[in-house]
């Protein structure tokens, strides 16, 4: 599935096209969340395919850590983020396969 195929395109009233946002789920702490130390040169798409094997999952990860990042990719030297192991808590509707890390039967 493409990123944009849910959307909707919207007309403002200066006859401005754009496509609606979409509501991201909040990511609910676990146990089971993987904890890592920010480096020089990590960014949150490297993050994604590292761990998720998916660079399009890297909304996931600054979903689970909003104090962390101001709309950039890179990841702060020193910072501590959390990476969420299971996917399925977010919902197969927004990450397909559900799963978690290393599942043989979460596609990732």
């Amino acid at each position: 599935m493409a990123r944009y195929d849910d959307s909707s395109i919207i007309q403002d009233k200066n006859r401005e096209r754009y496509l609606s946002t979409q509501k991201l789920p909040i990511i609910p702490k676990r146990d089971t969340d993987i904890l890592i130390i920010g480096k020089v040169g990590q960014t949150l798409p490297n993050l994604a395919n590292q761990y998720y094997g998916d660079v399009n999952l890297w909304w996931v990860i600054a979903r689970a850590n909003p104090e962390c990042f101001t709309g950039g990719i890179h990841l702060k030297v020193g910072t501590e983020y959390r990476i969420p192991a299971e996917l399925s808590v977010i919902g197969e509707e927004i990450v397909s396969g559900g799963g978690s890390l290393g599942s043989s039967t979460g596609g990732y």
